[in-house]
């Protein structure tokens, strides 16, 4: 089969396409003909060596974490699914044309959205699912604070936020302020233009994509027995910003996704109901993995990049 490898840590340049065995499933496993992968910035940070999870890649590997297409195959010990069905969820290796996939990590794709749009979803779905509703613990009417609203995790994180009653301001580059206000955003904060802690005060909650000085102005812009969840792992052993907090009575959360099928099925659910939408900004073919790379890369993109692999 095809696959999009490194061969070796390094720039986007170092990804490059190859025939590589196809993966051999286990009894409690299924068979995925890839339709489409979703790029996500994590995928660069293992490509370029600069991930903790780099440490025990072994090379040649085959990037890739989101996936959707059609079921191959179906191990004997798997229920629920058939040869056929059409899904989308968390993987290993997904940017080839076949992956071995775990049931419990997959659910069906809802009829509405297309294959593109399903593999944008997973990773960057739950993140935003997890921060809103475990970490910040959204209630009705509270208000909260979305960095990089119009961003992959952002911009779900925006109409999840509105899903469970919140009042909801985000921040945006201009060309991106009518499309989170589109979302269900109240407040669209230029950050170019403005200072978002000069905007919004006594904010109950703030979803920081960003890290870095963003962090320690979205700390300030949060009212004592708030919570502030920031996403850059990179960041956590940051003791300023953890006194910072802790001075102002604010809570300061790190977490990293895990994988939870329920959760995915409620996406998914929220989907096919047209509650929840997810915004591809860009579909690029397998010989143009590069240019996908170095656009993520640059920032700025609006929701996902999707890489069609069939």
């Amino acid at each position: 089969m095809k696959a999009i490898v490194i061969k070796e840590f390094g720039a986007a340049d170092k990804l490059e396409i190859s025939e590589i065995e196809k993966p051999q499933i286990i009894d409690d496993q299924v068979l995925i003909r890839v339709k489409a992968a979703g790029i996500n910035p994590v995928d660069t940070k293992i490509r370029s060596g600069a991930h903790r999870s780099s440490k025990t890649l072994q090379l040649p590997a085959v990037l890739g974490k989101d996936v959707s297409g059609v079921i191959e195959l179906t191990g004997k010990n798997v229920q629920g699914f058939k040869v056929g069905d059409a899904v989308f969820g968390c993987a290993a290796q997904t940017y080839a044309e076949y992956v071995a996939a775990s049931p419990n990590l997959i659910v069906k794709k809802p009829e509405n959205i297309t294959f593109e749009e399903a593999a944008a979803v997973s990773l960057a779905a739950l993140t935003a699912y997890q921060a809103i509703h475990e970490h910040l613990k959204i209630r009705s009417g509270q208000h909260v604070l979305v960095q990089s609203a119009a961003g992959g995790v952002g911009h779900l994180a925006v109409q999840l936020a509105r899903i469970a009653g919140a009042v909801v301001s985000g921040t945006a580059s201009g060309r991106n302020i009518g499309f989170i206000k589109s979302l269900g955003a109240d407040q669209a904060i230029d950050y170019k233009n403005e200072r978002f802690e000069e905007v919004v005060k006594d904010l109950d909650a703030v979803l920081d994509t960003m890290g870095g000085e963003i962090l320690y102005r979205s700390i300030q812009c949060v009212k004592p027995g708030g919570t502030v969840v920031c996403l850059p792992s990179s960041t956590k052993d940051d003791p300023k910003a953890i006194q910072y907090a802790q001075e102002r009575g604010v809570s300061l959360i790190w977490f990293m996704m895990e994988p939870k099928k329920e959760q995915l099925q409620e996406i998914s659910d929220l989907l096919a109901a047209g509650q929840l939408k997810v915004s591809v900004e860009k579909v690029w073919p397998m010989e143009s993995i590069v240019q996908a790379h170095q656009e993520i890369e640059a920032h700025g993109v609006r929701g996902k990049l999707v890489v069609r692999i069939a």
